[in-house]
């Protein structure tokens, strides 16, 4: 399958007609990169004392070759100081992207990868580099290859951070919020990539799990990122409630879900990891460790289709205890999180930059009938949020087809042309899929890894 894709994004590359543009990484040498999996590679290490370094402080840096570097001047992975959802310092990884032709004043986006995993071998760093053996490429990949070149091709440098931070804290959205804001202070001090900050707009961007990292993000940006230049975010199919027994109720081939949510907030949560561990039967404690040490697609050969309460020593009643109910609560998106449960910073739940949100009605994977009430709760708080809906369309087609609205939104934004002074809500998509607009937005060579994708799944 990860053969595969490289062969269709380089067949979208050779169809790509476009202008000649100076090439500054000579791809004959493409060399592969480690099979070294995160859990092994002393890269992801912390130095000693790195308790003591300011949040985005890069501590290691090497160059590194991806499937993108046709439209990249440079690649880099980098190891920069994060913090842990509990108020503990930490270090994560994040994949930086230089453009052939960078506009100026810098431009960045940082974008959130779908890595939908509680393992850290699955983590995107590890994912987007030439020869990766995670078993999370073709579905990350997939899920990042038309951003990353329609950010690159627009000029814009590209952040792509481990946001689940060194335990795969997945879904736990402190943490994913922490990540991606100290994602974009590791490429302001990585003048390898970016050589002057001088008048940078900085913008986020994801979709589905991204999209949830996105959205923390977004919220604890006025506390946790209050310097920084960030003027707008997009995203789209975001899960604005990730409640146990909600996930708890999953049935079917997608009831692995749970797992991966489960032990992704225990990863990040010891009180929480404790309560779980008790509850467990001996099955629930093999799902629960398959959970950490599996990515998304291993995990639902193993788990799904299985019933999820019999693993629980007390059924459904789990879910109702104490412990687990502080947790569930932290499941929800636009809620005040207090210092009791974020040490490092609060948030008051409230996105105070523009933002695009696109939800199809008929979503069939993350549940849309949450959404248009959080909207309402933002807009009543003073939020400014433009929300997209359209019917018809499935979760990953609608990926698709707001691709092209989400990044004239942010160009706007960058460009201090976005008219967005208080919420509004729009049914229908505005830019057409294969028009000339459609295509002028994303440029050419992510505009044909979308109609290659189309066809796969025809």
């Amino acid at each position: 399958m990860r053969t595969a894709f490289f062969a269709l994004a380089f067949a979208a590359l050779a169809a790509a007609a476009i202008s000649p543009k100076p090439r500054r990484r000579d791809l004959a040498l493409s060399p592969a990169g480690t099979r070294t999996p995160p859990s092994k590679d002393a890269f992801y290490d912390a130095p000693s004392g790195f308790q003591r370094a300011a949040n985005g402080h890069v501590f290691k840096a090497r160059p590194v070759w991806t499937p993108f570097d046709s439209e990249a001047a440079a690649a880099y992975q980098v190891l920069y100081k994060t913090t842990l959802a509990t108020g503990g310092d930490a270090v994560t990884a994040a994949t930086l992207f230089a453009p052939l032709d960078p506009v100026s004043p810098p431009r960045i986006m940082v974008l959130a990868a779908p890595i939908d995993s509680a393992c850290r071998d699955c983590e995107v760093t590890y994912v987007l580099q030439n020869s990766g053996k995670s078993n999370a490429t073709d579905f990350v990949l997939k899920s990042v290859a038309i951003d990353i070149f329609a950010g690159l091709y627009k000029g814009w440098y590209v952040a792509v951070p481990d946001h689940e931070g060194p335990k795969a804290a997945y879904i736990a959205g402190v943490q994913e919020a922490f990540g991606v804001i100290d994602g974009l202070r590791a490429m302001l001090n990585f003048p390898n990539i970016l050589p002057k900050t001088d008048g940078y707009k900085a913008v986020l961007h994801g979709y589905s799990g991204g999209a949830h990292a996105s959205a923390w993000a977004n919220q604890f940006l006025p506390t946790y990122g209050s310097e920084l230049n960030v003027v707008a975010a997009a995203y789209g199919g975001t899960p604005v409630t990730v409640s146990f027994d909600g996930l708890a109720s999953i049935s079917g081939g997608g009831s692995f879900l749970f797992w991966g949510a489960l032990v992704g907030l225990s990863n990040a949560y010891p009180e929480l990891d404790h309560f779980i561990r008790h509850q467990l039967f001996p099955n629930g404690t093999e799902a629960f460790e398959a959970a950490r040490s599996l990515c998304k697609t291993q995990l639902g050969e193993f788990l799904g289709n299985k019933s999820l309460i019999t693993f629980f020593r007390n059924g459904a009643k789990t879910f109702t205890l104490s412990t687990a109910q502080k947790y569930s609560k932290l499941g929800q998106l636009g809620k005040p999180v207090k210092k009791d449960i974020s040490p490092a910073a609060t948030t008051d739940g409230i996105v105070r930059r523009p933002t695009l949100m696109y939800h199809s009605s008929t979503d069939d994977i993350v549940p849309y009938a949450p959404v248009p009430a959080y909207v309402e709760s933002q807009c009543k708080r003073g939020a400014k949020i433009l929300f997209e809906t359209a019917p018809g369309l499935t979760h990953m087609t609608a990926a698709i087809m707001w691709t092209a609205d989400a990044y004239k939104f942010l160009e706007s934004a960058f460009d201090g042309k976005l008219k967005l002074d208080k919420c509004q809500q729009k049914v229908g998509i505005t830019t057409q899929l294969g028009t000339d607009e459609f295509v002028a937005a994303i440029g050419q060579t992510a505009w044909n890894l979308i109609q290659t994708q189309m066809k796969t799944a025809a």
